[in-house]
């Protein structure tokens, strides 16, 4: 089902692409605040957007707000009738952050959840400027759970279409173990190696190359929005850096043996130095390959 009016909550860079993404289909686009219960009505735009509550139900509500605010303001919505369904942009499972806030758990397949699905656009914005081609040709994540009902699920499959995404689904663990490798531990590993350059020292910034630049621009990002969505997959992110401590591991051991005395060992450290290098080649060359493939048209 193609959604023909579409609630998007909150604001910021998501919110403002989405509206123009589907602004260019015809679609009439409510935008309401992150707050919808201190909303007024407002009066449809001659092109086809307005402000605050919608005096009837949208076909579906985006909730483009911080992970942590997504079970809220979710609540909120419901409460005022906002739309019919209802989907975010980061992927979070609202129902689990509900039943943690109440500090209780309810059954998984539980029929008032039937107008939830947990979404998650895959972006590769680097600034504040919206754009209504944001999310062409990128994965748009969907995470239903058993309560989720087929006709939510058409909607926001709806609204991806819309959009121009591609749509993945999977599960809310295979989600959160997926952006943990691809996503959260990289910038946060980046964090690590941008540090070491704070405070600043001037013989050492005049050393620096392009390609440094570019290793350390994911380090660029918001603590607080950052905070909050590690804090929502903090095991996920914790497995995966388990997995490059170990690494670690290995690697200091080699770089110690390399310089041993003893022959045999400085053999096989090199061989173990050598060997995660070719790890690292070969899983650079796999997204590398991956993503030149997608620029020609083969994905």
């Amino acid at each position: 089902m193609i959604p023909r009016t579409v609630a998007v909550v909150g604001g910021g860079t998501i919110a403002s692409s989405l509206t123009l993404a589907l602004a260019r289909h015809g679609v009439r686009v409510r935008l309401v605040p992150a707050s919808p219960a201190g909303a007024g009505a407002g009066a449809d735009a001659d092109a086809g957007t307005g402000t605050g509550a919608p005096d009837r139900p949208a076909d579906l509500a985006v909730l483009a707000v911080p992970p942590s605010r997504v079970a809220t303001v979710l609540a909120d919505c419901r409460r005022l009738g906002v739309a019919e369904a209802y989907t975010d942009t980061t992927g979070v499972d609202a129902t689990a952050e509900r039943d943690a806030a109440d500090g209780h758990a309810t059954d998984s397949a539980d029929a008032t959840d039937s107008d939830y699905l947990a979404g998650h656009p895959l972006t590769d914005f680097a600034g504040p400027d919206a754009s209504a081609g944001l999310f062409g040709g990128r994965p748009w994540v969907l995470a239903p759970t058993p309560a989720t009902s087929r006709e939510t699920l058409n909607r926001v499959l709806g609204l991806t279409a819309l959009c121009g995404a591609v749509p993945v689904v999977m599960d809310h663990a295979s989600h959160g173990a997926a952006m943990a490798r691809t996503a959260h531990a990289p910038r946060l590993l980046a964090a690590l190696l941008a540090a070491r350059f704070h405070p600043p020292q001037p013989h050492l910034l005049r050393l620096t190359e392009p390609d440094l630049r570019g290793l350390l621009r994911p380090a660029d990002l918001d603590p607080e929005l950052w905070g909050d969505l590690l804090r929502g997959n903090a095991a996920a992110v914790a497995a995966v850096l388990r997995e490059v401590s170990a690494d670690l591991d290995v690697l200091l051991a080699a770089l110690e043996g390399v310089d041993s005395p003893d022959a045999a060992h400085r053999e096989q450290s090199g061989k173990q130095l050598a060997h995660l290098l070719e790890q690292g080649r070969d899983g650079c060359a796999a997204v590398a390959a991956h993503h030149d493939g997608r620029a020609g048209g083969v994905r």
